[in-house]
């Protein structure tokens, strides 16, 4: 017999058998920190939808929820650090998309209409 469909055989197995299921009423929502400062940038909150057949990329989120990373506004940079996003010789080709040079062009790229 060939091995390799034997190795697809049983790995397909294991992936059928491992995956975990989560009854919905379990899965409770993220907690929304109270902002510092910059409350207009909290107040359109973001939503990700997916579609049914596509796998997330993020686990069931329960009640011990996660780590919380503080929202940093391009106005809260120092200077320093705004200097350094919008010199283009830091990163050689790459372009930063929040430079004052790009930003503006990447929102009408954006905008549909």
């Amino acid at each position: 017999m060939n091995i390799r469909a034997i190795a697809a055989a049983v790995f397909s197995a294991l992936v059928v058998y491992a995956t975990a299921t989560v009854d919905h009423d379990k899965i409770e929502p993220f907690l929304q920190p109270e902002p510092m400062s910059e409350k207009a940038a909290i107040k359109f909150k973001p939503n990700l939808s997916t579609s049914e057949i596509v796998c997330v990329s993020f686990p069931a989120v329960n009640a011990a929820g996660g780590e919380f990373q503080d929202l940093i506004m391009w106005e809260q940079l120092t200077d320093i650090a705004r200097m350094a996003l919008n010199d283009s010789t830091n990163f050689e080709n790459a372009e930063v998309p929040i430079s004052d040079d790009h930003y503006e062009d990447h929102l009408d790229k954006a905008w549909p209409l």
